[in-house]
């Protein structure tokens, strides 16, 4: 993951072609980290809010990748019998 701009509670960066923005909301009370995940053609992969069990940043990037299947490996079409 590329690292475009961060600061405290905000996350922008790259992934596989996609661009990543977390922003953890600091006035809802459960701190909620709110993801946005968009690929190079402007089609959302992801965006809402993470899920209560994601309360650090690191958590939020992983979510962030697992929840717009960033890191899912292509596999090969069955092969016809």
């Amino acid at each position: 993951m590329r690292t475009i701009e961060k600061g405290r509670g905000y996350f922008r960066g790259t992934h596989k072609g996609a661009t990543i923005e977390i922003e953890r909301d600091m006035t809802h009370h459960r701190r909620a980290f709110y993801i946005i995940v968009r690929w190079t053609d402007g089609g959302a992969l992801y965006d809402g809010w993470a899920p209560e069990s994601v309360r650090t940043m690191a958590q939020a990037k992983r979510e962030a990748r697992a929840g717009a299947m960033l890191d899912v490996a292509a596999k090969a079409p069955a092969e016809a019998a």
